[in-house]
């Protein structure tokens, strides 16, 4: 890659790699893009929540799927492509290569959840989450315009009502599981469940989260803002639930669950997570809550 693309990059970022004494050549040497292609900052550094031990990440979004390797790295292959660790200094670099028709198979399903007037739930799993969470949010190095009219085929607002409501879900199917199994199976089912409400209420009130990694501290950001469900003030304490008798546990999930559910009807939530929640309603009686 031409290392002047890396003269883009945000200047807090620059000033932290300058600050480290990390040449920018060394960077640009582990990475293959042709000219047309889409080069993006994502991850921590593009978010500003970069910590000492962060990856400096970036994304390539391929034209064609070819075998793009550098001496020195270390690959992890994925059905969505190669990506790859290398090393500058005392920072690593992480390089994934994502074929563009892998963003084309995840618009598809995102039409397909619209089509014939319904409001179907997109079962988008992690790494999908990751990839559109990383195209909305990344900022081109290179290939501004064929990037935006990528952004502009992934419906942001699907994918996150579709990532809050897949979360929700799974937080009142974790905590069915506790009323049948036994510990610890059914305190490791709280937690999870305690997990999952906070997913839940991030993507709703916050951005595109797709793993724990940022998850508390932007719902302590998401906490400082008013009217905002009482997840947020109650996430501490939610982390620890498995610590509480289970009975006791399974109430207050059950209850900042039924407020945060009250929510998603509002504004300030994503348009279609309610009507992708409508058809678990009814297997939610067991909770003697009103969703």
């Amino acid at each position: 890659m031409n290392v002047a693309l890396l003269d883009r990059l945000p200047s807090p970022v620059r000033d932290q790699l300058n600050d480290r004494r990390i040449a920018l050549p060394p960077i640009a040497a582990l990475v293959e893009a042709d000219e047309d292609e889409p080069v993006l900052l994502v991850g921590s550094y593009a978010s500003g929540e970069a910590n000492p031990t962060s990856d400096l990440d970036l994304l390539v979004l391929t034209k064609r799927r070819r075998r793009r390797r550098r001496p020195g790295t270390t690959n992890h292959p994925s059905i969505f492509g190669d990506s790859f660790d290398g090393q500058v200094g005392d920072l690593p670099v992480n390089i994934e290569y994502v074929a563009q028709e892998r963003l084309h198979d995840i618009a598809q399903v995102l039409e397909a959840a619209a089509e014939g007037g319904g409001v179907d739930l997109p079962n988008l799993q992690g790494l999908e989450l990751r990839l559109v969470q990383r195209v909305h949010s990344g900022i081109a190095l290179a290939g501004a315009g064929e990037l935006s009219r990528l952004r502009a085929g992934l419906d942001l607002d699907t994918v996150r009502s579709a990532a809050t409501a897949l979360a929700f879900v799974g937080t009142l199917s974790l905590l069915e599981d506790t009323t049948v199994l036994a510990g610890p199976t059914r305190e490791l089912m709280c937690r999870g469940a305690a997990e999952s409400l906070l997913m839940s209420a991030v993507n709703a009130f916050g951005p595109l989260t797709h793993d724990g990694k940022h998850l508390m501290s932007r719902a302590a950001q998401i906490a400082t803002l008013p009217d905002v469900p009482l997840v947020f003030a109650r996430a501490e304490r939610l982390l620890f639930t498995d610590r509480l008798p289970v009975d006791e546990a399974r109430e207050f999930i059950l209850d900042l669950a039924q407020d945060l559910f009250r929510s998603f009807a509002g504004p300030r939530c994503p348009s279609r997570v309610a009507g992708m929640l409508d058809p678990f309603v009814p297997t939610w009686a067991w909770t003697g809550r009103v969703f």
